[in-house]
This record gives structure tokens, C-alpha cells and sequence, in this order.
């Protein structure tokens, strides 16, 4: 393997946990938005960070987007608790946001 090739490689990896990260960010945006309720502002800020640390992702927004589509189906799930099984809600709300809340938060 040549130098160059390395330096391929490395930065084939490099693009693709930018784009990994901006999916995962904007997941988190989506549970953070449609079960914590947090301020879009908060989500806004978020945001831009993630823009920042994932800037080897030259199609962040779209992958943000996808990201944040991708969560529709827990965002479903979390919000059926709310009326079959209020205390199972109220803890997988508890346990999701304190863990979203340290993630979104540096």
C-alpha cells in the first residue's frame, strides 16, 4: 500500500463518519424536538456545532434530514406509551431526555 493510499483511506473514513455523525445528530435533534420538547433555539445551537464537527459531510443538511426522518418511528413508539402505559412513558421520557440533554449539551 502506498502513502497515498493511506491518505485515500483516512479520508474516505473521515467522510464517512462526517455523514454517519450528521445522521446521528439530527436523530437526536428529532427525539430531542418531538419527545423533550426542547427550545428550537437549543436545537438551532445543536445544530450548528454538529455542522461544525462533522464539516467533512459535504451534504450535512441531507443528512441531517435523513437523520432526523429516521427517528420517526421512535418518536412514534415513545408517544404511544404516553396513552397505553403513562409510567413507562414518563420514565423512557426521563431516561432519553437526561441522556440527550448530556449529549446536546458540551
Amino acid at each position: 500500500m502506498h502513502l497515498d493510499d493511506i491518505g485515500s483511506t483516512q479520508s474516505d473514513q473521515s467522510k464517512q463518519t462526517a455523514v454517519l455523525g450528521a445522521q446521528v445528530a439530527g436523530g437526536t435533534a428529532r427525539i430531542a424536538t418531538d419527545i423533550c420538547q426542547l427550545d428550537p433555539k437549543e436545537i438551532d445551537v445543536y445544530k450548528e456545532r454538529a455542522r461544525h464537527a462533522f464539516a467533512a459531510d459535504k451534504n450535512f443538511e441531507g443528512d441531517w434530514i435523513l437523520g432526523w426522518n429516521n427517528q420517526q418511528n421512535a418518536v412514534d413508539d415513545i408517544s404511544k406509551l404516553k396513552v397505553n402505559s403513562p409510567d413507562e412513558y414518563a420514565l423512557q421520557k426521563s431516561e432519553t431526555c437526561a441522556r440527550i440533554s448530556g449529549e446536546m449539551n458540551p
